[in-house]
Order: C-alpha cells, then sequence, then structure tokens
C-alpha cells in the first residue's frame, strides 16, 4: 500500500488556517466544509491539538465542533496531537495528505494549534495559508508580527460584524505596505476577507481567492518550486526523526555510552560517535 501510494502520488489541494486562539478558526473551517460539499468536492480536515507534556493525550476538540458532517461519507475529520512537534505540525501530517489523496479526496484542510510561533509551519506544507483574524481581541495585530504576517496568503477576518473590525483592516493594509516588498516573481499581494462564520457569510469570497491563489502558484511556475521545497524539507526531518531515535536507543541499550556522557559530558561526541556507526 505504501510503495503504491509512493509510486504514483496524488496531492490533493491543502489549505492551511491559522490564527490565535479565539478568532473562530474551526467554526471557519466548519464553514469552508460546508460550502465545499454544496459545491461536490470532498473534504479532509487534520486538525492540530497540543499535546498534554505529561499524559501524551489531545483535546482533540474539533471533531466535537464539526459534529454536523460526522455522518457524512465525503468528509474525513481527524485531530492529530502536536506530539511536542513545536512547528504545531506532527511529521504525521505529511503522511496523512499523502495518504488522504490517494484515497481520492479533492481538498484537504490544515488548522494549526495558533500559540506562539507554531503558526509558521503551516506555510512549508500547505499550498495556501489564511491567517485569521478577529476584532477586539487585545492587540488585533500581534499574532502577525514576527514572521507570521510573510508566511499570509489570505488574510481573513472572522467576525466582521463586530465592532472593531473596520479598525483590524486598517492596521492590516499598514503593515503590508510597510512591509519589504516581495520579489517579482511571487506578485501575490493577500487579500483581506471579511467573514461571519456562523452565519456562512463571506466563505464562498474566501475559497475563490483561495483558488485564485492557486492558479496564481500555477501560473507563475511556484507551484513546481513549492512542491521541491516541500520534498526537501520532509526529507530532512525524516532524517532527523530518524537519527533521534537511533540515538536515544543507543543510549539505552549500551551503557558505556551513558557512563562516557556522565563522566565528560560531551553530548556533541557522542552523537557523532552513534551516527558514525554502521547498522
Amino acid at each position: 500500500m505504501e510503495d503504491a501510494l509512493r509510486a504514483d502520488p496524488k496531492r490533493p489541494g491543502v489549505a492551511g488556517f491559522t490564527g490565535a486562539p479565539g478568532t473562530g478558526k474551526s467554526t471557519l473551517v466548519d464553514a469552508v466544509v460546508t460550502l465545499l460539499r454544496k459545491q461536490g468536492s470532498s473534504v479532509a480536515v487534520l486538525a492540530t491539538d497540543p499535546n498534554s507534556p505529561f499524559t501524551g493525550g489531545a483535546i482533540l476538540g474539533d471533531r466535537i465542533r464539526m459534529q454536523r458532517h460526522a455522518l457524512d461519507g465525503k468528509v474525513f475529520i481527524r485531530s492529530m496531537g502536536a506530539r511536542g512537534h513545536l512547528g504545531g505540525l506532527s511529521l504525521a501530517t505529511r503522511e496523512a495528505i499523502r495518504l488522504l489523496g490517494g484515497f481520492g479526496f479533492d481538498q484537504v484542510i490544515l488548522e494549526t494549534v495558533g500559540v506562539g510561533q507554531s503558526e509558521l509551519e503551516v506555510a512549508a506544507v500547505a499550498d495556501t495559508t489564511v491567517v485569521v483574524l478577529t476584532p477586539n481581541l487585545g492587540d488585533s495585530v500581534q499574532m502577525i508580527k514576527a514572521g507570521i504576517l510573510e508566511i499570509a496568503d489570505i488574510f481573513v477576518v472572522n467576525k466582521a460584524d463586530i465592532d472593531g473590525y473596520a479598525r483590524v483592516v486598517a492596521e492590516l493594509r499598514t503593515m503590508m505596505n510597510m512591509a519589504p516588498k516581495t520579489a517579482p516573481e511571487i506578485n501575490w499581494r493577500p487579500p483581506i476577507i471579511p467573514t461571519v462564520a456562523t452565519r456562512q457569510e463571506g466563505i464562498d469570497k474566501l475559497w475563490e481567492a483561495v483558488l485564485q491563489h492557486r492558479r496564481h502558484l500555477e501560473s507563475s511556475g511556484r507551484a513546481k518550486e513549492l512542491a521541491e521545497r516541500r520534498l526537501r524539507d520532509e526529507t530532512a526531518e525524516v532524517a532527523a526523526e530518524l537519527a533521534r531515535d537511533r540515538t536515544r536507543r543507543a543510549l539505552e541499550e549500551d551503557p558505556r555510552l551513558a557512563e562516557r556522557l556522565l563522566s565528560d559530558g560531551t553530548p556533541y561526541r557522542t552523537a557523532e560517535e552513534i551516527l558514525d556507526r554502521k547498522g
């Protein structure tokens, strides 16, 4: 099965939704799923939740929020724990996307944890990154600082029916005007889409913006470039994961390594020795 998927990989369209807690990401994703099903597309949702550092368990709350799609055979919803992965997306997420493509899903939606810098990694996996904001959530532009502005292909201001919407849009436009100019080959200015996800308002415009961005990637040649970069990044992550497992196993199975490590206190030398071993 695995060999068959890798021999004939079919990658579905992947849209990543990220943003601070409280912006309504799950409700927005639920509304997008509703729209896609009306259009006849099958859709899978991979929602990443933080794991407990003590038990390893995750809240997995997105299954609860998307109950109305539970009996739809063309909708697959899976909550995946981040499992300590700092980027907010476990390594298994990339494999899950490949698997879902093999099973014929047209669209995959990623929803990230949305805390701190964890939003950044979604841009390395998704074709289109949607950054979700909402009015009156403290500093409305706090979560788009420190690199978040650069990863957004589309901005969504959800809950646009409450006071403060115009201020958020004005601040966004100011920040985009102040940001460094993009390279000529990119030539994409992120649109700002107002939505009220609880009433299904603005969802059609949001998805049309996603499709426009995909068409832009294809016409500019960046789609192939991004696909190659994703494969390189995934290979590096797999290699790092294998090296980590190999090192832990060696330290557990060879008492001499642990003893020497404690005596000379040089993790780098010990790690190099383990990785230089054959087999």
